[in-house]
């Protein structure tokens, strides 16, 4: 009896079954998307700004033309876009951020206003990282940067090679003797973090100059980079997370982020 029941409950099932048609509406909202760090460093600081696209590997279009200003409590500065029609916008070359300030990025563009604030934590010294030879025994590679977890001093790590100047690549394309990666410590530890997709692993020869910048994050920034991360470099690996929107500390109508780095920088050339 209890059979039968459930084929009748089954046919039921399928014979009401009906296919639909849904018609979703696109919303393709056009977003002024920003790319900026200043740091405590002494230099030209640059603020990218571009359009949002629709399509994946689409190029992002410039935002030409916006009046941008940086401010805290004591000045304001007003960036230039350099080079003309590009969509940077940098200060100049005497601007530095200061720890214990509070940071304003103003964007007036076609009649609208969007702002972000920050602020930045200060800098810490660190270990170097550590690189050892291939087992070919000519080339090395990098085995370990940084901790990924850094509950109490989360931070941000670039490494710039350059073996461009070595003899033995004089005449070779310089872009083909340069590489940069990025690292980072997070207060937090993800799946996805730790079996992420798989990289290109890059060797580089003895001589090589590496340049290791440290940046300190704020909660917020490290927030905005561990969503971006998951959906980018850690996106695809054995154990992918659901997608979503990455956060913004910009005003409505704008996207990315607008952050403020102590830097910390170390020097090391490689020993044969």
């Amino acid at each position: 009896m209890r059979k039968i029941f459930y084929i009748i409950v089954l046919l039921f099932l399928f014979g009401c079954e009906k296919k639909t048609e849904w018609q979703l509406k696109e919303k393709h909202e056009d977003l002024v998307v920003v790319d900026g760090i200043i740091t405590d460093e002494q230099k030209s600081h640059e603020i990218k700004i571009t359009h949002s696209v629709t399509e994946l590997n689409e190029v992002p279009q410039p935002v030409i033309g916006a009046n941008v200003v940086i401010s805290n409590e004591d000045s304001v500065w007003n960036l230039t876009e350099q080079p003309a029609n590009s969509g940077i916008y940098k200060t100049g070359t005497s601007f530095s951020a200061k720890t214990g300030k509070n940071y304003t990025l103003l964007i007036d563009y076609t009649g609208k206003t969007y702002t972000a604030k920050t602020y930045m934590v200060s800098g810490e010294n660190f270990v170097p990282l550590v690189y050892a030879k291939n087992d070919d025994g000519k080339f090395y590679h990098i085995v370990r940067v940084c901790n990924p977890y850094a509950p109490n001093h989360p931070a941000m790590w670039e490494l710039s090679l350059d073996w461009s100047n070595l003899p033995a690549y004089i005449d070779s394309l310089p872009e083909k003797c340069k590489a940069k990666f990025m690292y980072y410590s997070l207060p937090t530890i993800d799946v996805s973090e730790v079996l992420p997709p798989e990289i290109e692993k890059v060797s580089f020869p003895a001589g090589t100059k590496i340049v290791e910048r440290r940046y300190s994050l704020t909660p917020e920034h490290v927030e905005f980079l561990r969503a971006l991360l998951s959906e980018t470099t850690w996106s695809g690996g054995l154990f992918d997370s659901a997608h979503s929107n990455v956060p913004t500390n910009l005003s409505e109508g704008a996207a990315g982020f607008f952050g403020a780095c102590a830097v910390t920088t170390v020097t090391i050339y490689v020993l044969p």
